[in-house]
């Protein structure tokens, strides 16, 4: 890693040999893992390897780790496949990576095919996002029923809609149930996309009902798989909250070292209260340490980007690293 490698990097932090990193020999007691060797080249500022200095030595890590060399923060992980080539774009408040285009490819097609459409995934992920997606692809209007939110009755909220977006659909009652499979029947050009964190089985739903809402089922990622779109959204958050900060490399590493149970609902709300906390001190740099020490830790053990971190609320406090001089940069 270094400036000789990334050509036309704009990082005046980064030596021109900075670290270097090597596959090590996976043979041993876990023949099946694949181990990278990380060194630090004598850089002027440092490697960091999972937010943790590295000091005149070489450390063997499994991927997922993430690396910070200067200003320019990097991802080591045994398959880059998806992401060759691969581009984040934004189209509306949505971020679309590699790692989740096929959802979106997924989405689209459902609705070009005009199949009854169930969208799966954790809190936070962007599952209403798909919904519209699905909705403005069907070109027809379209109608949203929560039940914690309408006490009216479905038909009233439908109307003359051809797309119904269905949220919440554990919290429907069986006379909900009944007004769904009466306007399936009745109404051909109906068509419904129904997001939730779990199959409808096991929301209550009916059998029949539930297997005529999921024609086909889509699954939108976690963050902690999205690595490639987190710098977006913190930029984007940032950006949006206090449009004057400049952030910081250690911010990205900071927020690819933590779970975000809360995916990106969590991760914007975090950034922005950052963001509005720094610009009310009158500072220009928003940093790693600047994101409140709990943010992204709210489910213990939750799967984490790194494997060397082990993510629990009660360990967050103490993963703080206090900032020297000599990384005031």
């Amino acid at each position: 890693m270094g400036r000789e490698l990334l050509g036309d990097t704009s990082d005046d932090r980064i030596s021109r040999q900075h670290a270097r990193i090597s596959i090590r020999d996976s043979t041993g007691t876990d023949p099946g893992v694949l181990r990278f060797g990380i060194m630090d080249l004598g850089s002027r500022n440092g490697t960091y390897a999972s937010g943790q200095p590295l000091v005149d030595r070489a450390i063997t890590v499994t991927a997922p780790v993430v690396v910070r060399t200067g200003r320019t923060v990097a991802m080591v992980l045994e398959d880059i496949r998806r992401f060759v080539d691969g581009t984040v774009a934004e189209h509306g408040d949505a971020l679309v990576g590699p790692s989740s285009a096929p959802a979106w490819s997924e989405t689209a097609a459902a609705s070009a095919a005009g199949a009854h459409l169930l969208v799966l995934g954790e809190e936070g992920v962007g599952k209403s996002q798909h919904a519209r997606r699905y909705s403005e692809a069907r070109g027809v209007r379209d109608a949203t029923f929560n039940p914690t939110v309408h006490a009216v009755p479905i038909e009233r909220v439908l109307g003359d809609a051809a797309t119904l977006i269905l949220e919440e659909p554990g919290r429907l009652l069986p006379s909900h149930h009944e007004v769904l499979a009466r306007l399936l029947a009745q109404r051909p050009e109906l068509r419904v996309v129904t997001t939730a964190s779990a199959r409808l089985e096991q929301l209550g739903v009916p059998a029949p009902l539930a297997s005529a809402l999921s024609d086909r089922t889509v699954e939108v990622p976690p963050l902690r798989v999205r690595p490639e779109e987190l710098s977006y959204a913190v930029a984007r958050a940032a950006r949006t909250a206090a449009p004057a900060l400049t952030i910081h490399s250690t911010l990205i590493e900071m927020a690819l070292l933590r779970p975000w149970p809360g995916n990106f609902r969590e991760l914007t709300t975090a950034i922005t209260q950052a963001a509005h906390a720094v610009a009310a001190q009158g500072k220009s740099n928003l940093r790693g340490e600047d994101l409140d020490t709990e943010a992204g830790y709210l489910m213990s053990g939750a799967p984490t980007v790194n494997a060397s971190v082990q993510p629990t609320l009660m360990g967050a406090r103490r993963r703080r690293r206090s900032v020297s001089k000599a990384d005031d940069r």
